[in-house]
This record gives C-alpha cells, sequence and structure tokens, in this order.
C-alpha cells in the first residue's frame, strides 16, 4: 500500500493535525502539501546540497590563498569578490568610498 502524498484533511493518519501549507503570496491561500516533488527530487536535492557545501569550501579556501598571496585581509578579498560577482558592485564601491573618507578625515579620537 503506497503512503499518501496529498495531505488535504485535518487529520494524519496518526490523529496528529496536518501541517498547514505554504501562503500564496498574491492569493493569501494555503496550498495543498503534496509531498511527491520531494519523494521524487530528494536524491538530487541532497547531492546539490552537498556540492554547493564543497563549492563553498572551495571558495573560501581560494580566496584566504588570495588574500595571503596579496597581503591583504581576507575579509576583504571576500566583500570585494561577493561585490563582483553580485549587482552591486557601484553600491560597494561608494561604501568604501564614503568609509576611507571618514577614516582619513575625523581619524583616531
Amino acid at each position: 500500500m503506497q503512503q499518501q502524498t496529498e495531505v488535504t484533511d485535518h487529520k494524519r493518519g496518526n490523529g496528529r493535525a496536518s501541517p498547514r501549507g505554504r501562503k500564496d503570496q498574491t492569493t493569501g491561500q494555503e496550498a495543498a502539501i503534496s509531498l511527491r516533488p520531494i519523494k521524487d527530487g530528494i536524491e538530487d536535492l541532497v547531492t546539490l546540497y552537498r556540492q554547493q557545501e564543497e563549492s563553498a569550501a572551495r571558495c573560501s579556501d581560494a580566496i584566504k590563498a588570495a588574500a595571503e598571496k596579496s597581503g591583504l585581509l581576507a575579509n576583504v578579498v571576500r566583500r570585494f569578490v561577493k561585490a563582483r560577482a553580485g549587482e552591486k558592485f557601484e553600491e560597494a564601491k561608494r561604501t568604501v568610498e564614503q568609509l576611507s573618507l571618514v577614516f582619513d578625515e575625523v581619524g583616531e579620537a
């Protein structure tokens, strides 16, 4: 006998109340829960998650190595890479310029 994948009533087989579905952003209605997409895709999802973790570790190691070779702080290199990879490069650049101005003109107390 196949397990129920659609949760449509208010009680599950064990007597506990069923979890509520996601709310639609536009209508506010709760979605019917279907576990089939999770069951069908779990292997791929786990693989992708593990690849993401491995990729993040490789990226972190590469940033640390570049920082060490350049003499810069790893945090500086990481923030620069993040700005270049994203859509907010100009905003990040403006923030750094303003921060530099404050450090130069105001200095330490």
